[in-house]
């Protein structure tokens, strides 16, 4: 017994799930950089971050404002709030695994605590990382201003970076940051999509049963004497999605029997997250 869905009866809809991850620093890849290093490894990542994140920022546009124009992982233009005015000549990028964050890490969950410098650095939901326990500022402004933050995360590739390079205590700098022992906490996003059917059976529809311990063993297919009387109803226990092949895409078991109405119409509605 089947019956078609219409239009109507069908929705799909998305969310985003989160998880919350904890990281050592063995389980994020770190990599300084500073210009004009003897070491090309440190040079060729300064240039990668320079290009990649903070062009807008860099010595680039203050020779040439063409370049403010160019779109990078780091100003994508649609963001709003992001400060990328400090890029000096050393600091630090950091990696974590897709496979750690999935499709990004949620705004506002971002948390860094560095145990060898004692420094603790939060996000601010729009990309900027700044040290709640700094016993040094820049300015009195706000301590995510772009006057005090520390660095930036970019949400979306799962990668942040710290960019100052003053002391924030008097004994550390921030260019220490990230290069001893240091965990970070933070929330990773996975789109989940939902797939919604109502499932309506009119009176007069669905009332014969597919049951086959109802019916005699003669093969006939004549319901068992006990069940021919006009009080015994079909019940309804599982619901079933098919293709247009009528091959089974899946089903809903009711948590008990249902029995079906022959004079008003029942809908059932059955969601499916991929």
């Amino acid at each position: 017994m089947y019956k078609y869905f219409t239009n109507e009866q069908q929705n799909t809809y998305e969310f985003d799930a989160y998880k919350s991850y904890t990281l050592n620093q063995s389980e994020v890849k770190r990599q300084a950089f500073s210009s004009g290093s003897a070491d090309d490894t440190l040079s060729k990542y300064y240039h990668f971050a320079r290009i990649n994140f903070y062009l807008s920022g860099s010595d680039y546009t203050s020779n040439n404002p063409l370049f403010n124009n160019i779109t990078t992982i780091g100003d994508k233009k649609q963001q709003s709030g992001i400060f990328l005015n400090k890029f000096y000549s050393a600091g630090s990028l950091c990696f974590i695994s897709q496979s750690k964050f999935n499709e990004g890490i949620k705004p506002g969950s971002f948390n860094l605590t560095d145990t060898t410098t004692t420094a603790k650095i939060v996000d601010d939901k729009k990309g900027n990382l700044y040290s709640t326990n700094a016993t040094f500022s820049q300015s009195v402004s706000a301590l995510s201003s772009s006057d005090n933050y520390v660095g930036n995360i970019f949400y979306d590739i799962g990668a942040f970076s710290i960019t100052e390079t003053a002391s924030f205590d008097g004994s550390n700098d921030y260019t220490d940051v990230t290069s001893g022992d240091y965990s970070i906490e933070y929330k990773g996003s996975n789109k989940i999509t939902t797939y919604e059917w109502t499932c309506e059976a009119l009176p007069n529809e669905l009332n014969n049963t597919t049951n086959f311990t109802v019916f005699h063993s003669n093969g006939t297919d004549q319901l068992k004497d006990n069940l021919t009387g006009s009080n015994v109803p079909t019940y309804i226990t599982e619901v079933g999605l098919y293709d247009d092949q009528n091959a089974l895409m899946g089903y809903a078991r009711l948590s008990k029997p249902i029995p079906k109405s022959t004079k008003i119409p029942m809908r059932f509605n059955v969601r499916m997250d991929y």
